[in-house]
């Protein structure tokens, strides 16, 4: 697109968003949050989650560039992991995101009937995983969830659609520092130190972000969305989701199943949405040493449910931690 298109969208898509907010008073107590790594099937998950009636979409507050306002909050919002005295500058900005008070500078077109229409709210986040477990103890709404995907499908996904990591590794080994259980371990920290490639850092990032929410204090004040299992089993999974906030599973909800997310491009595989092949894809765009990589850095972390099979360890993954 244009230039100038790209910018009038964008002021149209704040202005929408302000309007909306003018006409619905956004209760929390409404608000259902999803966290998620890039490319993890969160945007797809929230489109599902959208399916509930008088439901709309909050995309990614924490991006700095559609969000101005989280620019300026000076909050870093790749892979972070906040020291005790940080939260404070966060915590008014979420307590916004929640009640419907931050407005989308978006350059792409969105919904414009249903964000008029939606009195109630999916707030979606692929740069909020580090600070979960705080944010799910901080602030009372309806429900989480965290989703997590298969670490090669989902950086085979974030290559394609031309995402790299933007975290020196200097500065990803600071943070993997602050995280108790990771910062005292030497023999980590001087493998990590000896990562030299796109994917290492990409597998080491996946690591970090799904490391926190799992090694969090059980049980979780969410509900995990494993991605492989609610494209195998999409039945049982549907009725545990949406059991989580006690709502039946809305028929809306299976059309949006075959239906790609806004954010998935033409080019990658978008008639394998919603089906068991969408779970191999990554076999065809990886190559073996890459993937031996990828599960190398990742079991560095302990992250070993995921293995060379499309589906990880299910029993394996409930019990890590």
């Amino acid at each position: 697109m244009r230039p100038l298109l790209l910018k009038t969208l964008a002021k149209f898509n704040m202005l929408v968003d302000i309007a909306a907010s003018r006409i619905h008073n956004y209760s929390p107590k409404d608000t259902i949050a999803v966290f998620g790594s890039r490319r993890s099937g969160s945007t797809w998950f929230m489109e599902l989650m959208e399916s509930l009636p008088g439901y709309r979409s909050v995309f990614e507050p924490f991006h700095p560039r559609y969000y101005p306002e989280f620019g300026r909050v000076g909050f870093p919002y790749d892979p972070y992991v906040p020291l005790p005295g940080e939260y404070d500058r966060i915590r008014e900005y979420l307590e916004r995101s929640f009640s419907g008070k931050v407005y989308i500078q978006f350059p792409y077109r969105m919904g414009v009937v249903k964000r008029l229409k939606g009195s109630k709210l999916v707030v979606k986040f692929v740069r909020g995983n580090t600070i979960l477990p705080w944010v799910a103890r901080t602030f009372e709404i309806r429900g989480y969830y965290f989703i997590i995907r298969h670490p090669c499908a989902t950086i085979a996904s974030q290559l394609a659609t031309g995402f790299h990591s933007r975290l020196p590794l200097e500065g990803l080994l600071k943070e993997v520092q602050k995280v108790p259980g990771l910062g005292e371990q030497r023999d980590l920290l001087k493998k990590l130190e000896g990562i030299n490639s796109e994917i290492g850092r990409l597998a080491a990032v996946w690591a970090l972000e799904n490391y926190i929410p799992l090694a969090s204090e059980k049980p979780y004040p969410w509900y995990t969305v494993v991605y492989e299992r609610l494209i195998r089993e999409p039945e049982e999974e549907f009725r545990r989701v949406f059991g989580h906030i006690g709502e039946e599973v809305p028929e809306e909800a299976w059309k949006k199943m075959r239906k790609p997310s806004m954010v998935t491009k033409k080019s990658y595989g978008r008639e394998y949405i919603g089906t068991p092949k969408q779970l191999i894809k990554w076999r065809d765009q990886l190559s073996e040493r890459q993937v031996r990589e990828i599960l190398e850095v990742v079991s560095w972390f302990g992250l070993d449910f995921y293995d060379e099979r499309p589906e990880p360890d299910y029993d394996a993954l409930a019990s890590w931690g």
